[in-house]
């Protein structure tokens, strides 16, 4: 299965400039994270990474491509525990926003990010990890913005990082 995921992640960063097929429909928050949290759990849990998920039953639905949606979240919740090398915490957290929106946040209690990286973390090739692409957090962004949402990130240096994704909810009969 991980081998039919980096063939689509492949397939996707092909397709990253000229989208075709964004196939939007009622996702739920909460089945993404699940999805996300079989592909983490086993590296996280190697590198003393304790997950936990928020996600109310209640949260409504955000109209998503659920497989880009996934792409997203798992760029941002592997970024996390990397961010962790000595263990922590990642919190994934999803509630009902304001104006029609669901906002879905990565809180990580890693090393952060220095403040003049801020402003270059979502370039295409900017990295500063020694194996790093840099493409990992540019998909990140270009489907938030595929999704008509927002994305904003606040991190302290050696405290920990949180990204804040906002989403239209889905509108349903």
């Amino acid at each position: 299965s991980e081998i039919r995921r980096l063939h689509e992640v492949v397939k996707r960063f092909v397709k990253f400039a000229r989208p075709d097929d964004l196939r939007l429909q009622p996702v739920r928050v909460s089945a993404v994270f699940d999805e996300v949290l079989q592909v983490i759990e086993p590296e996280a849990r190697k590198s003393n990474v304790h997950v936990t998920v928020e996600c109310p039953a209640t949260v409504p639905r955000v109209n998503a491509d659920a497989a880009m949606l996934r792409q997203a979240f798992l760029n941002l919740a592997i970024n996390a525990c990397q961010a962790m090398p000595k263990g922590g915490t990642l919190r994934l957290v999803c509630a009902a926003g304001s104006g029609g929106r669901v906002e879905v946040r990565f809180e990580d209690s890693g090393v952060g990010i220095a403040p003049g990286n801020l402003e270059k973390i979502f370039d295409l090739y900017f990295t500063t990890k020694g194996h790093g692409t840099g493409i990992g957090l540019s998909m990140v962004y270009r489907i938030v913005q595929l999704h008509d949402g927002e994305i904003e990130v606040e991190s302290t240096p050696g405290r920990g990082t949180t990204f804040r994704v906002l989403l239209q909810q889905a509108h349903e009969a």
